[in-house]
């Protein structure tokens, strides 16, 4: 199961993840949460409450990221647990992906504690 928390900081949608990222309808559910924000310059991925990512999980940030960019959004991977940069890296998708490790400056005032695990979509 997936549970998605979205913080609203005007221009920018920080999705917060608990769970699973796996094809079917977890995917769905990330999928709705971003392509929801399409008024927003940018979206960050909070994965740091991800337990597990598949192939589809793979494939639908790869989706979501060619669908930010050429709606002129950015998307942005934070927090990712070892097991996801390891899969990233390993597919080298870490040099398609703006990875950061905590929010960047100008978010951390602004973005609010973790998502909890029944957070719904």
């Amino acid at each position: 199961m997936l549970g998605i928390a979205i913080d609203d900081l005007g221009d920018t949608a920080v999705v917060r993840c608990v769970g699973r990222i796996v094809s079917g309808r977890e995917a769905n559910v990330l999928r709705l949460a971003v392509l929801s924000q399409a008024k927003r310059r940018s979206v960050v991925l909070d994965l740091a409450m991800v337990e597990a990512i598949d192939a589809g999980g793979i494939g639908l940030l790869v989706s979501l990221e060619r669908w930010t960019r050429t709606s002129g959004m950015s998307l942005k991977l934070m927090n990712p647990p070892l097991l996801v940069r390891e899969v990233l890296e390993l597919m080298n998708l870490d040099s398609v992906f703006e990875i950061c490790l905590s929010p960047d400056a100008g978010l951390a005032d602004r973005v609010g504690p973790a998502a909890t695990a029944d957070a719904a979509a």
